[in-house]
């Protein structure tokens, strides 16, 4: 069993026979962007009301569903936005549904699937961005996982602010800033279900690779071969990783020389996320971003060897890791500028009308690349 590490507060929780929910006596929250948190394993928690929550959760048994009601956005003029995080075991049938529901138009669907498809990677977490349109007016935000209801771990309804801020480059689409300081892009935080990134790409001397974008799960060693024809001046190894214990290691060996190990951001200890086992150790759920940076001395001409070795703590309870996305982003040094070579018989031949012929010649110390 897994329960949230959030220190919840006890509710009078009761079932109500011939309907099918539980209710929460609500009990007053604090400021304005305390989250609400529930927890259901071992036993059903819930904070006290944030004071933006005007009604209690219900869980519906019936329809294996959670209804959180959010009240308009015009009642709350300091929030713009609200997060959800659920925390759930992940069976690989594509996870739980997320809902909108509103009197004036009707049910919505945010999200058809958080978790991995034909991947049973076990404990899992998704935040959703819940859209302004939506939550203007009001509503009821539904969590659905039909079948596998009982495998809703916890969640977290968090408010969010608008900010404006300035992104440099094209292809970073922020959408959320969480407390510390990790930027969520709009594909992570729309509900969407998340793709491999397949394919490489070139943008000047930097070329990013592909090493393995599907899942993978990893027991002990991945290796990779990635052939390189050019002068390397530096690299980047980047993935993702599900189910690592914050006290195991990922290490990286290049054509069998130890490099380092891929570097995780730090985290939040209230980050919804965190969650204890059955033997009170903390783990992450979801995917978490690494990389290492390489030097280029540890690359050679050709086929080179990456190896991706999974170093476990002592005393872990061993859960299943996989990993996605491993790529390597690389910078090549710039090939040499090189100008053709100039006939100067034509040059002296050639008149330059409404100029005065110049008095100087090119020399070739001055042709870079000669």
């Amino acid at each position: 069993m897994l329960r949230s590490l959030h220190r919840f507060r006890f509710c009078a929780a009761f079932l109500i026979a011939g309907i099918h929910f539980v209710a929460a006596k609500p009990i007053e929250g604090g400021g304005t962007f305390d989250p609400f948190l529930m927890a259901f394993k071992p036993a059903l928690q819930m904070s006290p009301l944030p004071a933006w929550m005007e009604q209690p959760s219900r869980i519906d048994a019936e329809n294996a569903s959670v209804e959180i009601p959010i009240p308009p956005l015009l009642k709350q003029p300091m929030i713009s936005m609200y997060a959800l995080t659920l925390v759930f075991d992940d069976f690989g049938d594509g996870g739980p549904v997320l809902e909108w529901r509103s009197p004036e138009s009707g049910t919505t669907t945010i999200s058809y699937g958080l978790g991995e498809l034909n991947n049973k990677v076990g404990l899992n977490s998704r935040t959703v961005l819940i859209p302004e349109a939506l939550t203007k007016e009001g509503g009821t935000l539904v969590v659905r996982y039909r079948g596998h209801f009982d495998a809703v771990m916890s969640l977290a309804v968090r408010p969010a602010r608008e900010n404006s801020t300035a992104v440099l480059g094209s292809r970073l689409a922020p959408a959320l800033v969480d407390e510390n300081f990790q930027v969520y892009e709009d594909r992570e935080v729309s509900g969407i279900r998340l793709n491999p990134l397949t394919g490489d790409l070139r943008k000047g001397t930097i070329v990013e690779a592909e090493l393995s974008a599907p899942v993978e799960h990893i027991e002990d060693t991945l290796e990779f071969l990635a052939p390189i024809d050019g002068e390397v001046e530096g690299s980047m190894i980047r993935l993702e990783a599900l189910g690592l214990d914050p006290e195991a290691k990922l290490e990286v060996q290049i054509n069998n020389k130890t490099a380092g190990f891929i570097n995780f951001p730090g985290f939040e200890l209230d980050d919804p996320s965190l969650v204890t086992d059955w033997n009170g150790r903390l783990i992450l759920a979801g995917w978490r971003k690494g990389s290492i940076f390489v030097p280029a001395r540890f690359f050679v001409s050709g086929e080179n060897s990456i190896s991706i070795s999974l170093k476990r703590s002592e005393m872990e309870t061993r859960r299943e890791v996989y990993l996605r996305n491993t790529a390597i982003h690389m910078r090549f040094a710039p090939r040499p500028f090189t100008m053709p070579p100039l006939n100067t018989k034509e040059m002296k031949s050639a008149e330059l009308p409404s100029r005065s012929k110049p008095d100087f010649s090119i020399s070739e110390n001055l042709i870079p690349g000669q």
